[in-house]
This record gives structure tokens, C-alpha cells and sequence, in this order.
């Protein structure tokens, strides 16, 4: 059944709009699936978010660059679900989405043939290359100047998660880091120096992908 547009229009005339306090300091730019923008600001009040259908940097990326060049921010996260469909934003028909999923089309030419031998299940070829789309998303970032000198001095780090909403990678709905700073492979994520304050136990089970063929 169709959502009565209408129904809607007097659901936000009537919301009670509550004023919080601004916040006046942000510790990460978390770059999201729209799909699931409501959990992380509820999980994250203090990330300055951007989000667009498939968790891309490039269409937002003047607002990337505002977080980290006024606000300050020392993490850029990009975090894409297992829920999101990303086959269907290739599909979209529009010119405005040859901009902005350009990069997720180019990955998704690149590598959909091998990925569908290998994973049978759509859930896991869904999940493979979501990992894929964000190793891109991220190698693109790093090929800036202006971010790449601030991870390089250690001001800033951009990483890579999943919102693993339709449990692939665990029995709960749980985040889990799939690349940091451009490094994909577990193991050496697991044992960066940059991430061993982080407790082993953590590592162990939080840094898993899918897709582990480089």
C-alpha cells in the first residue's frame, strides 16, 4: 500500500521539535548509507554526518574537507550497511547518478564478474562489494594531498566500516572495521601500531571482511 503523502506533511507539522544544545566540538566525519543515517546519529551525536544513498565521498566531498579543515575532525569514517543495495544505485538511469555513484559504477565494473563466482549468495556479494566500494572511496581520498599529508602526520585517519545489519559478519548488528588508512588486509589492521591501544580481544573479533582477495 502506498504511504499517503499527505499523512505525512501533517506528521511534520505536528512533531514536537525539542532545541538541544549544539555541539561544539565534533571527533569524526562519518560519511553513511541515507538508510541509516537515524541509528548513527543516534549512536554518534558528536559526528558531523554526510550521507547519500551508497555511503559516497565524492558528491559530498567540499563537505568532507569543511569538517576537517574548520571542525577539526581527527577521523573520517566511511560506513556502509550490509542492508544497502548498492546493484540498484548502479542501475539508476539518470544523469545526475553518472556523477554522483560514478565511482561505485567503475568499482562495480571492475570487479562484479569475479565477485559474483565467488559469492553464490547475493546477501555476500552485496557485502563483498560494499567492502570494495569503500576501499575505493577511501583510496580516493588518500590520492588528495590535503588529506593524504594530514594522515601522514598522524592527524588524521580515515577507516572503513561495516554496519553489518543483516548479520554476516556476526550474530548481532555490529560495526566492524574493514580498512584503515588504505590498509585492507585483517591481519596487518589488526596489528597496526596506530590500533594496538585498541584491546586484542576487539581486533580479533571487530576487523573481519568478506572479501579478502587483494
Amino acid at each position: 500500500m502506498a504511504m499517503n503523502p499527505v499523512k505525512v506533511i501533517e506528521k511534520f507539522l505536528l512533531k514536537e521539535c525539542v532545541s538541544k544544545e549544539e555541539s561544539s566540538s565534533y571527533d569524526s566525519c562519518i560519511v553513511c548509507s541515507s538508510s541509516v543515517v537515524w541509528r548513527i546519529s543516534s549512536l554518534f551525536p558528536e559526528s558531523y554526518i554526510v550521507s547519500n544513498g551508497a555511503a559516497q565521498v565524492f558528491p559530498n566531498l567540499s563537505t568532507v574537507y569543511y569538517a576537517v579543515k574548520d571542525l577539526k575532525v581527527p577521523l573520517i569514517a566511511i560506513v556502509g550497511s550490509t542492508s544497502t543495495p548498492l546493484e540498484r544505485f548502479v542501475e539508476i538511469n539518470l544523469q545526475s547518478a553518472e556523477f554522483e555513484f560514478k565511482l561505485l559504477k567503475k568499482t562495480y565494473e571492475e570487479n562484479a564478474e569475479i565477485l559474483l563466482t565467488m559469492y553464490e549468495d547475493k546477501r555476500l556479494f552485496n557485502a563483498a562489494l560494499m567492502e570494495l566500494n569503500i576501499d575505493a572511496q577511501i583510496g580516493k581520498l588518500l590520492s588528495l594531498s590535503d588529506i593524504s599529508e594530514l594522515v601522514e602526520r598522524g592527524e588524521l585517519a580515515v577507516c572503513g566500516l561495516i554496519f553489518d545489519e543483516l548479520l554476516i559478519y556476526g550474530d548481532r548488528p555490529n560495526f566492524y572495521l574493514i580498512n584503515f588508512n588504505g590498509v585492507r588486509d585483517p591481519d596487518e589492521i589488526r596489528n597496526h601500531d596506530l590500533l594496538l591501544e585498541i584491546p586484542e580481544s576487539v581486533r580479533k573479533t571487530k576487523v573481519k571482511r568478506v572479501h579478502v582477495q587483494f
